[in-house]
């Protein structure tokens, strides 16, 4: 079966898919992944066909747009509309994209931001169509599985009509430019309760999140299912350069803190506030450069700026992680088995940075724009000398390694090339 995978956004949103792709190809199936320019050389080199989106992700999330949406969303409409604002800049090459990448599939798996067009094409074509997510965006009374709970911690009605407006929100952020693509393709505009049907009832969904993270809500139908964690040993002779080996045989576990692909105005203002918080609370540190380049001209001896390290050999080695709350680098910490805290910028963020915190495995979350080395300073010291969160850290750990959520995911991919 010839399957091709949508990863239409930064690392996170690909890095799962090559570990799904690992999977697929090792049950016999011919796979393509489908990813922005950056990261081509990524898909190439894991073994898969890559099929071009032509956008450039970094140089997306680093202009003025794409600062906008990392930086200044302070609630959900500005962060719609500043979401919908890059959509629009990018959506009628993507959909020329998206049209050559699944040509020749059996089967497409998209994720959220290919879902509109993906289903509106393989309706046409009568391909298989797979949904993959990372955070919860099916409605449910649950809400350690709901993305904006209005009462968080009780499973009333009010969880579900909140998910139903995340729900709504991301219809409303994708409408114009699916819609402009389903009228290329002869199609009549989507409603919210076409969009809605589609994504609730009538498309296979993955959710590649372990269950012990994210529990699989007993008001999910059949077809949306939580399989586990998608993951795979990223590069496993990867080597660090002499300085970076050096710095950390040269004291204590340091403290890991990275944005990871959030654009940022003032990069050397935020490495100033990261560096004032480790030295408050006495740690040693690796700050991640990312995509913002964070970067200092005054750097101590004890603070180290990495460019790039696989989390799953970086994380084990750290004291403590402060993370933006990304899927994909908050299960590298969870299966790192250390505490971690989430600085959130936007979008899936908070929940996850939530969903540490109810686990007992980080700190509270702080939201992006109220960031201090004051508050950042007193997460750092929570994290590094909470006993019990540690130890929690390390049990959840061992219970993920568990999980074989890359088996999970092939077996419902299977299912569903095999039956309507």
């Amino acid at each position: 079966m010839k399957i091709t995978l949508i990863g239409f956004g930064t690392r996170g949103d690909v890095q799962p898919l090559i570990a799904l792709g690992y999977g697929l190809k090792a049950a016999g199936h011919s796979v393509a992944i489908s990813a922005a320019s950056d990261f081509q050389m990524m898909v190439e080199s894991a073994g898969f066909v890559y099929a071009p989106i032509q956008t450039n992700m970094h140089a997306l999330m680093n202009s003025d747009a794409g600062k906008v949406w990392t930086e200044e969303s302070r609630n959900s409409v500005e962060e719609g509309r500043n979401m919908r604002r890059m959509i629009g800049q990018v959506g009628e090459t993507f959909a020329a994209d998206l049209l050559a990448a699944i040509e020749d599939a059996d089967l497409v798996v998209s994720g959220l931001t290919s879902f509109g067009m993906a289903q509106a094409a393989t309706q046409l074509s009568g391909q298989k169509h797979v949904l993959a997510l990372f955070s919860p965006l099916n409605p449910t009374s649950n809400p350690a599985a709901t993305m904006m709970p209005m009462i968080p911690g009780v499973n009333i009605f009010m969880n579900k009509l909140s998910g139903k407006i995340a729900q709504y929100f991301t219809y409303w952020v994708f409408k114009e430019a699916v819609n402009k693509f389903r009228e290329s393709l002869g199609l009549k505009a989507q409603t919210y309760r076409d969009y809605a049907y589609e994504f609730n009832h009538n498309t296979k969904v993955l959710y590649g999140v372990s269950p012990q993270v994210m529990p699989h809500p007993k008001d999910w139908g059949q077809q949306l299912h939580v399989t586990g964690y998608w993951v795979a040993n990223s590069q496993s002779d990867w080597q660090p350069s002499a300085a970076l080996h050096n710095f950390l045989s040269a004291g204590e576990p340091p403290v890991y803190i990275g944005f990871g692909s959030m654009s940022n105005k003032n990069p050397e203002a935020t490495t100033e506030i990261m560096i004032s918080a480790l030295q408050r609370a006495g740690r040693r540190g690796i700050i991640h450069s990312g995509w913002a380049g964070l970067q200092s001209a005054n750097l101590p001896d004890d603070i180290f700026v990495l460019d790039f390290a696989p989390h799953d050999w970086l994380f084990p080695q750290m004291a403590g992680i402060i993370q933006h709350g990304g899927a994909g680098t908050t299960a590298a910490a969870l299966y790192a088995g250390v505490p971690s805290s989430v600085v959130a910028h936007m979008a899936d963020q908070p929940f996850w940075g939530r969903r540490i915190y109810e686990l007992g495995v980080g700190g509270k979350p702080i939201r992006r724009h109220n960031l201090t080395a004051e508050n950042l300073a007193a997460a750092i010291h929570q994290i590094t000398t909470d006993i019990p969160m540690k130890q929690k850290a390390q049990a959840l750990a061992q219970r993920l390694k568990q999980e074989d959520g890359v088996a999970e995911a092939v077996s419902v991919i299977e299912d569903a090339m095999r039956h309507p």
